[in-house]
């Protein structure tokens, strides 16, 4: 009974630790700012506190060593397939891209590494992934932009700024609040990504930076 006791728990583990996954997209359009990298690595390495590497495909400067490389079309969508493969209907995803938005023949667009690709077809791509929850992070120029089109009903979309700002760099940091106990509004020992949102738009207050939420 003890033996079976114990191979009980780890199964239960093995399970928590793989009920998460996350993208994490950062632009090498004009080149990896120091800024959006740091950002990211912030952030990739606040999920690992939850989940393991293999639960986060992170496509980044390749200097990186933890990198799964630029974030070219090849990739991109290689990631969005990942994403979409590997999760269900018991998985809590997140996808964070860290990228300058601007309308490109009335499409607002981001501009990646070697391509540019449409708010669209990201949406499509987002479609596609079957979840329990789905938070979505954009930092960047504009980033409100790309909320707009992104927002569903099935998933929460947080952007660093309006649709017309341009702050660079960006002063939205959500890891900064996600780790902040402080942000745990309803005292439930827990930060929640809208949590630490409200806790961003405190700290950004008398920025002139606004902070956009979709839920």
């Amino acid at each position: 009974m003890v033996a079976f006791f114990l191979i009980q728990i780890n199964v239960e583990g093995d399970e928590t630790a793989t009920d998460e996954k996350h993208l994490i997209i950062v632009s090498g359009y004009l080149g990896y700012s120091h800024d959006s990298v740091n950002k990211a690595s912030s952030y990739k390495e606040y999920l690992k506190t939850n989940c393991s590497k293999s639960d986060i495909y992170y496509l980044t400067d390749p200097l990186d060593i933890e990198s799964d490389g630029p974030s070219n079309l090849s990739n991109i969508e290689k990631a969005f397939q990942w994403l979409s493969s590997n999760s269900n209907s018991n998985t809590k995803v997140s996808v964070y891209i860290f990228d300058h938005i601007t309308m490109i023949d009335h499409n607002a667009t981001f501009l990646f590494d070697d391509c540019n690709i449409s708010t669209n077809t990201i949406d499509s791509w987002l479609e596609m992934v079957i979840c329990e929850s789905m938070t979505v992070i954009l930092n960047g120029e504009r980033s409100s932009l790309g909320g707009e089109y992104l927002k569903d009903s099935n998933r929460e979309v947080i952007c660093s700024m309006e649709y017309y700002q341009e702050f660079d760099p960006d002063n939205f940091n959500i890891t900064r609040s996600l780790e902040d106990q402080t942000s745990d509004i309803n005292g439930d020992g827990e930060i929640s990504y809208l949590e630490a949102y409200q806790n961003e738009c405190e700290l950004l207050e008398n920025t002139g930076q606004n902070p956009v939420i979709w839920i």
